[in-house]
């Protein structure tokens, strides 16, 4: 079952950066990218529906769906090359805020850029 972040993280790339699912379902050679958003649009509609699921449905979930909202990779302090500062992911809490601003670092490594960048004008 997803959480309430995890809904919230869903619903947030389905309207705002569905080419997300498309291009990891594209990246999985998955020719049916739209069944991976019909999936995502499914689990939106209620929390009680992941229970449901068919195999195929599952199927889209682990591989394309799954990804976008559990345990995703923070980029390092810099960017996609560097270490990160934190656990290594990305927290559920920040993960809209992420995608919004398409910046895939967790709190950790922009809390010390930013102190970073204070302390070196």
């Amino acid at each position: 079952m997803l959480n309430e972040n995890q809904i919230e993280i869903l619903k947030s790339i389905v309207d705002d950066n569905k080419e997300l699912i498309i291009d990891l379902a594209k990246s999985n050679n998955i020719p049916n990218s739209d069944a991976s958003v019909g999936v995502a649009k499914f689990l939106i509609a209620d929390a009680g529906n992941f229970s449901k699921m068919s195999k195929d449905q599952k199927y889209h979930y682990e591989n394309i769906i799954e990804p976008l909202i559990n345990d995703v990779p923070c980029e390092g302090m810099i960017g996609e090359s560097d270490l990160c500062m934190g656990n290594g992911f990305i927290d559920e809490e920040n993960l809209v805020w992420a995608y919004r601003d398409q910046d895939m670092r967790c709190q950790e490594c922009i809390g010390e850029k930013n102190r970073w960048n204070a302390n070196n004008p």
